[in-house]
């Protein structure tokens, strides 16, 4: 058995590549980095690292880096020049692994705010980006790496390096540096905790992006963990305060969804519905996607994606959505602040569970004595006949379950596109056969 350890190391180390190792083969999941100093050697050195490791030393790099830098668009006015409000550049810091190595070390750049805007626009339309847009510009000479936009999508861009002096070997160098860590710009106004707005206009934002080069089993099986973590944490909480259901009278309403219906709920949320139905493996992939992301970033995971009018928070809730509930069910002492209590990751899933509580107890206000008797036959030869209910409420509220027919309605494209993605995260279909299955 030493023999082949041995061996697989030998091979590793002219090869130059990392491979993961299961955890039964290790005390824990590692990467392994193997260097060949020279070709002419025959010893190699071996670095042993997590990916998870490397995150965090990452992110704690830029915390302790200088502020981002920014210039502000400039207009002449008689003979003044103006300085506007609008960003005409910005500053962004990559941190970057040598997976041959494990070291991680810092970059900044400079991004052009109207090229940023033209990625936004070929984000939102999917379309290509031929221009490689926005342009990474080094902050300073002799600049090593060129920076390839694969989506862009601000802090959550997946991005990919290559060294210019590798560029005849690329096929070498591929894949030896990841992006682990980046510090980016936002605008105060788009934080929804104060302790984050660090400067007096703008801050700096620490994230792990999400790319194919860091979605691994180590981050899928923590992310997995976390999400079921909090889940459990939010439901032992409403248990603890003794939160009533609307929808059920006389019961508690932690006691009337089931764990793996809400959990299922974020990843739909959570999903690209475009990028769900090009999607070969059944979603399989983006599912992982979102415990990519929650691995890495944890309890940040959905802080800094802010919008003080739209959807919010791993549960994606409304402003006056969430307000409501925080009205309806005083006994669960949720946040009283609406931003910070939808992107605070167990108040959010709290508020998730009592939303699906409340939309579904005016779903059967509506109800006749007749209809809801109708509700009730469907549900014996339909069990989960009520969770798709709860789906499509929760998505596009109480109106999307047609009493009159005990069916839902599928004049909304959302609400459709929203219930197939349910449907196949609820089922086995596409997760049968691999290790980590959706829960």
């Amino acid at each position: 058995m030493l023999k082949k350890i041995f061996l697989l190391f030998f091979l590793l180390g002219l090869s130059g590549s990392f491979l993961f190792f299961p955890d039964n083969f290790f005390s824990k999941e590692r990467l392994i980095s193997t260097i060949t100093v020279s070709r002419a050697e025959k010893n190699s050195k071996t670095t042993f690292f997590t990916l998870s490791d490397k995150i965090r030393e990452g992110q704690e790099l830029l915390k302790r880096s200088a502020p981002l830098g920014y210039t502000k668009k400039t207009k002449v006015i008689g003979k003044k020049t103006v300085e506007l409000k609008e960003l005409a550049r910005q500053e962004i810091a990559l941190v970057i692994l040598d997976t041959q190595t494990g070291s991680v070390f810092e970059k900044r750049y400079w991004l052009d705010a109207d090229e940023i805007k033209k990625a936004d626009k070929i984000r939102r339309n999917y379309t290509e980006n031929e221009n490689n847009l926005p342009s990474f510009v080094f902050k300073g000479p002799g600049e090593e790496f060129v920076v390839t936009v694969n989506w862009w999508n601000h802090f959550n861009s997946d991005l990919s390096l290559v060294r210019l002096s590798a560029l005849v070997e690329l096929e070498l160098e591929k894949g030896r540096f990841l992006v682990v860590a980046n510090k980016f710009l936002s605008k105060n106004s788009n934080l929804a905790y104060v302790e984050d707005q660090t400067g007096p206009e703008y801050s700096d934002i620490v994230y792990t992006p999400y790319s194919l080069a860091v979605h691994s089993p180590e981050l899928i099986t923590q992310g997995k963990f976390f999400l079921e973590n909090h889940v459990e944490m939010a439901f032992a909480k409403l248990l603890e305060l003794q939160v009533p259901s609307r929808a059920f009278p006389g019961r508690l309403a932690a006691d009337t969804i089931s764990h793996q219906f809400v959990k299922n709920l974020f990843l739909v949320e959570q999903t690209d519905p475009k990028m769900m139905f090009l999607s070969e493996d059944g979603g399989l992939k983006l599912a992982e996607r979102v415990f990519v992301r929650l691995g890495a970033n944890q309890e940040k995971t959905f802080r800094y994606t802010f919008s003080k009018t739209g959807a919010l928070g791993l549960g994606q809730i409304m402003p006056r959505t969430y307000a409501s509930i925080v009205k309806a069910y005083p006994s669960a002492i949720l946040i009283k602040d609406i931003n910070m209590g939808r992107v605070d990751i167990q108040n959010g899933i709290m508020a998730s569970v009592l939303t699906l509580d409340d939309h579904l107890a005016t779903t059967f206000r509506k109800m006749s004595k007749a209809q809801r008797t109708k509700f009730e036959a469907k549900l014996k030869t339909n069990p989960d006949f009520i969770n798709e209910v709860r789906a499509a409420v929760y998505n596009g509220g109480p109106g999307k379950y047609l009493t009159a027919t005990a069916s839902l309605s599928l004049k909304n494209n959302e609400t459709v596109g929203f219930l197939k993605k349910y449907r196949n995260f609820s089922s086995s279909k596409g997760f049968s056969n691999v290790s980590l299955t959706i829960f």
